[in-house]
């Protein structure tokens, strides 16, 4: 259920790679990728530095967070806080569309969310 809305993610962006749906103690729930990327890895690794920014968004009373981006010289990755529990995260090539891929995250959150 999950497998298609994440595949149209990845595919509704240029340059799109991989989605992946976890929760924020590192547990994959679904993952759609393009080629060989390990989305699964860079996933848990980057759940520590969601929860990290998470929590000190709360500590300095700035509100909830709600999005994220990390760009390295081979991705760019976008993370979008689906609920309390889950984020989603879309990775791209560098060069990628991340203003779409931005837009279709902030418009699939609440369809992950309808499903917990």
């Amino acid at each position: 259920m999950f497998k298609e809305h994440l595949r149209k993610l990845v595919e509704g962006v240029e340059g799109g790679r991989a989605a992946l749906l976890m929760d924020f103690d590192g547990i994959e729930v679904d993952h759609h990728v393009i080629g060989d990327l390990d989305i699964q890895t860079l996933g848990i690794e980057f759940s520590q530095l969601m929860t990290n920014v998470k929590r000190q968004a709360s500590i300095l009373e700035v509100g909830d967070l709600e999005e994220m981006m990390v760009r390295t010289r081979d991705l760019l990755l976008l993370f979008r806080v689906v609920n309390r529990e889950y984020f989603l995260i879309v990775a791209c090539a560098p060069d990628g569309n991340f203003g779409k891929a931005r837009f279709l995250m902030r418009l699939a959150a609440p369809r992950f969310i309808e499903f917990f």
